[in-house]
């Protein structure tokens, strides 16, 4: 289970008649989300919002480009993947997933409304989590071995990027064009973008963890030559400097009236 899934969560907030909206940066997260209550709302550039279905798959994320829209009450429930787990448990190519939000029964068919009806029934995060797991042993015979795109993948996903993707291609034996090859079909975009949404990731998840610090510091650590350097990704993975989309993030956060059963605004489980 756990070179499948990398952790489960949930999202429980009310934001009244607040209409928020949330620009979407270039993200390497794959997962499966439920909505039970109030739908996400989805802008793209040039269009209006459109509420997402019932339950969505979400590959790779390459670009800004997108809005989210929160309003009334959010309950939500995510099944997050390891970089190459939704291939390995459906076989699916995953450049197929990149920038969408697909429809879980577009997807897995008749595998879905089940899945759905039980999670929707179910009152506590723990009932949900055994509920998951629990569909995903029943995909698990099914699935292919783990192998060395696999291993590859989830430290370039834990090292924020900061390892030679050359010195691990030869490590496994395998030449730079097959792991090029592989890593495409697996994860959706090539390691080396990939190693660039890693690193910006962390550099985000810094700052969200100890928003005290420069973002010359944060830059240094996450592997970048300077500050600059993050300002010039942050603009073309989401859009915006860094500063701004910290400081959008946290004024979401702030909006969202918490239920009284739920203590925290995002609960996760590994």
């Amino acid at each position: 289970m756990r070179s499948i899934v990398a952790s489960f969560g949930e999202r429980r907030a009310d934001f009244k008649s607040i209409n928020v909206i949330r620009a979407l940066n270039a993200r390497p997260d794959q997962f499966i989300e439920f909505y039970f209550r109030e739908p996400y709302l989805v802008r793209e550039k040039g269009t209006g919002f459109s509420a997402t279905p019932r339950s969505v798959l979400v590959g790779v994320t390459s670009a800004p480009g997108k809005d989210l829209g929160f309003v009334g009450q959010i309950e939500t429930f995510t099944i997050r993947f390891q970089p190459t787990g939704l291939a390995r448990l459906f076989g699916m190519p995953m450049t197929e997933t990149v920038d969408q939000g697909l429809a879980l029964a577009d997807v897995l068919k008749r595998q879905t409304p089940a899945l759905e009806s039980a999670l929707a029934k179910s009152v506590t995060f723990e009932e949900r989590v055994a509920i998951a797991q629990a569909w995903i042993t029943g995909w698990l015979e099914q699935s292919r071995p783990y192998d060395e795109i696999d291993h590859i993948a989830r430290l370039l996903a834990k090292t924020g990027g900061k390892v030679s993707i050359g010195r691990l291609a030869d490590r496994a034996g395998i030449s730079a064009r097959q792991l090029q090859r592989r890593f495409l079909r697996d994860v959706g975009v090539t390691p080396k973008f990939y190693c660039r949404l890693t690193r910006f990731e962390a550099a985000l998840a810094a700052q969200s963890r100890q928003p005290d610090q420069t973002w010359a510091h944060i830059a240094a650590e996450a592997g970048y030559a300077d500050e600059a350097h993050l300002s010039r990704e942050a603009r073309a993975l989401c859009g915006m400097t860094p500063q701004t989309f910290a400081a959008r993030m946290e004024a979401i956060s702030t909006l969202a009236v918490v239920s009284p059963e739920m203590s925290d605004l995002f609960k996760c489980a590994i």
